[in-house]
């Protein structure tokens, strides 16, 4: 069993994480509250010296050695949050994509309490630390995720880029929008029955597609309609360039 010695904060951080952690069983959730609720009484009533969270996380070991409900899973979770703490030691790291670069809008900046909780949640079979901080989280699907430490000053740098491509696709779309709401009819989100043009878009993407509240099965206005031949003709005229994705809609890149 894992030593249970160590400061107050990182008995705190433990406990937090803990709290935060997905269970397969709910009531180990509701089993973390009580036990800690009960060292808290115990410590208002003067029963001896206790520092709560130490002594709640002793208690935790203990149950999840023995043969109660969840107890195993409740061990995993500890350590799962325990290696984590000892993973993740920046308080900043710029999160990319395995097999991308910073560049493209991909890359992300993330706090070292977001870094801790998706660790935890992750189990410690799937995350990995490097010698130089970077932390490596592979994925159960496809791809895996690489945390890389930076400087307060480069976290800041990175935020105030990515605000700045956010305010830019915003107005990238207004832009866009009100360039086919002269010629097209445009999607009315306050009418149930509403037929039209759907302009929205994430990081440095516009897009440009389709949306029928009831769809018949019959022509398409979008397509056979050429109302999307008729928005990638006014759009590429505006200079924008106009990409046709694999479902149909527009992309607009920056």
């Amino acid at each position: 069993m894992p030593s249970t010695v160590m400061s107050e904060i990182d008995a705190n951080s433990l406990l937090s994480l803990l709290r935060s952690a997905p269970f397969s069983a709910p009531y180990l959730g509701e089993t973390i509250d009580w036990i800690r609720r009960s060292v808290q009484q115990e410590a208002e009533q003067g029963r001896g010296s206790l520092d709560v969270d130490t002594e709640a996380l002793r208690r935790l070991d203990a149950y999840a050695t023995g043969l109660g409900s969840g107890a195993a899973e409740l061990g995993r979770r500890l350590s799962d949050a325990r290696h984590a703490l000892e993973a993740v030691r920046h308080d900043h790291y710029l999160r990319l994509t395995v097999g991308q670069g910073a560049s493209g809008g991909t890359a992300q900046v993330s706090r070292r309490a977001e870094l801790l909780k998706l660790a935890t949640a992750v189990g410690s079979s799937r995350v990995a630390a490097g010698p130089t901080g970077a932390i490596v989280i592979t994925s159960v699907g496809s791809g895996s995720m690489v945390f890389r430490p930076v400087s307060p000053e480069v976290a800041h740098q990175l935020r105030g880029a990515a605000r700045e491509r956010k305010e830019a696709t915003v107005r990238r779309i207004a832009a866009v929008r009100d360039l086919l709401a002269q010629h097209v009819r445009m999607v009315d989100w306050s009418d149930p029955q509403t037929v039209g043009v759907v302009v929205d878009g994430s990081d440095a993407t516009v897009t440009v597609s389709w949306w029928e509240s009831h769809v018949t099965g019959g022509p398409s206005l979008w397509v056979e309609g050429g109302v999307r031949l008729l928005c990638a003709a006014l759009l590429s005229d505006r200079g924008y360039m106009v990409t046709l994705t694999y479902d149909g809609a527009l992309h607009i890149d920056a």
